[in-house]
């Protein structure tokens, strides 16, 4: 790590390296979620319709 930055800061690259860490555990994340509560959803229609 370099002392670019005050201590206790982190650097641009590692802001970086967080958000595309999110994104790459968000998204399949939340489409999981999504198709959780679209079956769940079908448990609680009526039949024939």
């Amino acid at each position: 790590m370099t002392q670019d930055t005050p201590a206790g800061h982190p650097s641009p690259a590692s802001w970086a390296a967080v958000a595309v860490a999110w994104v790459l555990v968000g998204v399949p994340l939340l489409w999981g979620i999504v198709i959780t509560f679209r079956k769940a959803a079908l448990l609680f229609t009526l039949p024939g319709t």
